[in-house]
């Protein structure tokens, strides 16, 4: 993950839209190096953030409008990460959709 700076709501709905995945970094999260990972998914219209810990026995997703997610990330700004929804070539494919079930 690549830390960015971003200057203002609007950037980030773009990223978002993009289907970039952006990370929180923040301690409280176990999982996914200490981040908490926000997508936003087009056919359902919702934007989805998983905050889990690898040991949960479910992982936490919560759904949120891509509005209100922009006002949550807003407030992380200083803390934001992006990357998109597959890692680089050399590296396995992350495969997010696990995360409805």
């Amino acid at each position: 993950m690549k830390k960015i700076d971003v200057e203002d709501k609007f950037q980030i709905k773009q990223l978002l839209y993009s289907d970039c995945v952006l990370g929180v970094k923040d301690h409280r999260y176990r999982s996914f190096g200490g981040f908490a990972l926000w997508w936003y998914d087009k056919q359902r219209d919702i934007c989805s953030c998983c905050e889990a810990g690898w040991s949960d026995l479910g992982r936490k997703v919560v759904h949120h409008s891509l509005d209100k997610a922009v006002k949550i990330l807003w407030r992380y700004r200083r803390y934001l990460f992006l990357r998109g929804k597959r890692l680089s070539q050399d590296r396995k494919p992350i495969n997010i959709g696990h995360f409805y079930n």
